[in-house]
Parts: structure tokens; sequence; C-alpha cells
């Protein structure tokens, strides 16, 4: 028979639960369970893989409160996250794997709260978009705001994945990261929100491949079928001006310049934000760079941006020049929607990597009703010469004996050597070559698209 202490920890354990019914029912039966011990069933629980280390000591030490939080089971605590603190929980039904995070109100103190922060992630946090990370439930529980979301594991952010790979990336690759993020911006402005913190920290991409080199060592890159997606969306506070409080150097390089004696977030800070994040996945570095905040914020406010051209001359030019107007200091010099980067990134992405666009939908048509008449019919003798179908033949053979079809148009040019030449399109130039060119087409992009290669 259970001991009293150990009989609440399997109501506590149910009740929140860290374990199912049916869990409990085939411990009681198992011979060699510790009944009366509570500290001993800890170090049962914990050798079989039924409890992680965190829970077992949150039992030990009495924080039995710990076990569960807003109703989602908490398997291990992450650390420190943006704002609060990050644990490891399981979906209370499901039991798949999720990140939740208990926000601290005084990290949002005093230009924000936290209840206007959870009102912003239900309304633009939860949405469904192939480029966004969702956040799958956000409230308050016992005071305290929460969030929780739906973290891939295999999967890294691109301030992370840019140091690793060593490199610059291609301009396509760059061109089609930019359309899919600006894709995501679109769907928040559009319901009248906005992100507030565009930067390549944010932006994760994934699945990731690991491969191991010769000498032992691994590498990772993004897998052919990777996807980049927005994570942070509506859990981004309202800051004071950033001269007053800087952040720190790996956000402050991205905040847009309205932003160091303002404190307003609108669409066009998140598109100065994503060109930022492209000027990086273009160059390797931030467009200013400083060892602390107020050298970052001193070079904002007295230097421009180092052009584009300069750093990566090998890029389209008008590629070049649409990144550096998304950079632009006023806010009305730069793309005024997240359309319109979409639009001036299109024409530099692979040909058939981005989505069609949706099609219209079908209106059925009414068919005009119409009254057969009488067609008259021409006798043989009075049909002018040629007319029939005798001298329509004629006709279509003197067209074809001239090289002209008259139903087909010109007739197309007989291959040379039994193979058509094709034209080749130069991805990171956005130009046609002729097909000889190939080999030097290719080879310009190989450096750059070797690093990226899974």
């Amino acid at each position: 028979m259970p001991s009293d202490s150990v009989a609440d920890f399997l109501d506590r354990a149910q009740a929140s639960r860290v374990l199912f019914p049916e869990q409990i029912e085939q411990l009681i039966r198992q011979p060699d369970i510790p009944h009366s011990d509570l500290a001993a069933l800890c170090s049962y629980l914990l050798g079989r893989g039924v409890l992680t280390q965190f829970q077992a000591d949150a039992i030990r030490d009495g924080r039995g409160h710990d076990l569960s939080f807003a109703g989602y089971p908490v398997i291990d605590v992450i650390g420190p996250c943006p704002n609060g603190t990050a644990y490891r929980a399981l979906h209370p039904v499901l039991r798949t794997p999720l990140v939740l995070r208990r926000l601290n109100a005084a990290s949002f103190a005093p230009t924000d709260d936290v209840r206007a922060v959870v009102d912003r992630v239900r309304a633009v946090g939860t949405l469904t978009h192939p480029n966004i990370l969702p956040v799958v439930d956000a409230g308050v529980f016992r005071e305290e705001a929460y969030a929780v979301l739906d973290v891939p594991a295999d999967s890294s952010d691109l301030a992370t994945m840019l140091k690793e790979v060593g490199g610059a990336m291609p301009g396509f690759l760059a061109a089609e990261y930019g359309w899919a993020i600006a894709s995501a911006l679109r769907a928040i402005h559009e319901r009248g929100g906005w992100h507030g913190e565009v930067r390549p920290g944010v932006l994760t991409v994934g699945p990731i491949a690991t491969k191991t080199n010769p000498d032992g060592t691994t590498r990772r890159r993004p897998a052919p079928n990777a996807v980049v997606k927005l994570t942070e969306t509506g859990l981004v506070p309202v800051r004071p001006p950033a001269g007053a409080r800087p952040p720190a150097p790996a956000a402050l390089a991205y905040l847009p310049p309205e932003r160091i004696d303002g404190n307003t977030c609108e669409p066009r800070g998140d598109i100065y934000g994503l060109g930022a994040s492209l000027y990086l996945l273009l160059t390797g570095r931030p467009p200013f760079i400083g060892d602390t905040s107020d050298e970052v914020l001193g070079k904002m406010r007295t230097t421009v941006v180092p052009p584009l051209s300069a750093l990566r001359p090998d890029l389209p030019a008008d590629l070049a020049a649409f990144v550096m107007g998304m950079l632009a200091r006023r806010p009305e010099d730069r793309p005024q929607t997240a359309s319109d980067v979409c639009a001036g990134l299109a024409p530099f992405c692979r040909p058939g990597v981005l989505p069609a666009p949706p099609q219209p939908p079908v209106v059925p048509q009414l068919v005009p009703h119409t009254v057969p008449h009488a067609v008259p019919v021409e006798h043989a003798e009075s049909a002018p010469a040629g007319a029939g179908r005798l001298g329509r033949q004629r006709e279509r053979v003197r067209g074809r004996s001239g090289g002209l079809d008259r139903r087909h148009g010109p007739a197309a040019p007989a291959p040379v050597n039994g193979r058509r030449k094709e034209p080749v399109e130069d991805l990171d130039r956005g130009r046609t070559v002729p097909a000889p060119d190939r080999r030097r087409a290719d080879c310009r992009l190989l450096d750059r698209v070797v690093r990226f290669a899974p």
C-alpha cells in the first residue's frame, strides 16, 4: 500500500498530466516499486526514464507545482530566453515536445505590458503561414504571462548558420530567403500588426543536413528542402528608444534609424530590418559593426551603410540597388509594403522556386441560348473555281511547299547537329547567356554555392 506522500505524488502527477492513469496503474503493479519512500520512488522512476532529472528534483524538493504550468507538463528547464525563461514541455494530449516560455513582466516595463503582448500574440502570432513559426498558445496563468511554441529541433537561426558556413550566400539564395520572409511580413502587416525586430537571429532555417568531413569533423548546411521562417511574431515588446536604452549590438545593428530616438513600430521598420538581414547574408557582415552598443549607435547616427555593390561586385546591380533601397534612412524612401519587397526580389530567384500566385476563383458563365437556323448550301455549278474540300487541300499543299503552313504559321528552325541550342539563364547576374557559356556561368556561382551545399 503506498504511503501518504507517495499517494499524494501519484494523485498530483495524474492531475497535472505528468503521468497518465494507465501509467500509474502499470507502475503500482510492479513488484519492485518502492511504496513507502518518495525519494526512492523518484530514483526508481528516474532510472526507468519515466521522469526527467528536472521532475525528480522538483518532487524531492517539494516543488510539485513546477511539474505543470497552464496545463502543460514541464519536463526540463532550457534557460533564459527573450523576456523570460524557457522550459521543455509536452502537449497535454499528444505528448509532443513544445517550448514553454514564462514571461517576466519586468522585462516589458515601462513601455509595454504583458497583457498587451498576449493580445498581439493572439492577433498575429498564431497566423498560419508557411514562413511563420506560429505560437501554439498564449495567455496568463497565476498572474504570469506565458507563450507556447512548437520549435523544430532540426533547425538553426541564420546568424549561427552563416558563421558555420564561413561566407556569404549566393545572390539567388539570399533573394529567395528574403522573398519568403517578406511574404510572412505581408501576412502580418495585412492584419494591422508588425514584428518589431526582424534580424538574422529570429530567422530560422530547417531542416539541417549534417555531414562528416574526412578529418572527422562535421558540417551543417541547410537541406535542399530547407524552409526559412520568421519567429518571435507578436512576442517583441515595444521598447524605449534605442538612444536611451541601447539593446545588444546583435539587435541594434538591424533596428531602423527612426528607432534611435523613437519607439514607434511600423511595417516600414520591418522592411529595414529585412534589408539589413539580407545585407548580412550577402556580405557576411552587418550594416554597422561595433564591439559595443554605443559604438554601433554612433555609427548609425553619423555614417552611411557601405555600398553593397562595392562589397559584392558579382551581384546583379539591380539586386544590390534594391537591398540598399530597403536600408534607406528615411522610411518614405524605402519600399512601402512587403508586397513591394516580394515583387522586387522575385526576378532574382530561381525559376520554379517561388510558389505560384493564387488563381482567381472560377465564376460560372451563362451560356447564351442561340436559335439554330438553316445555312444555305451552294450548288457545285455556282461555286467559284478552287472552292470546296479539294480546293482547300490544294491551298494547304501550296502553303507547305513555300515553308508556310497556313494552320500553324512559320515552320520551326531545324535543329543543329541533332540538338537545339537553348539559352541558359545566368542566375547570379539576371541575364541570358548562350549555351556555350554554360560552363562560365556555372563556375561563377560554384564557390558560394558549394559553401551552402548540404
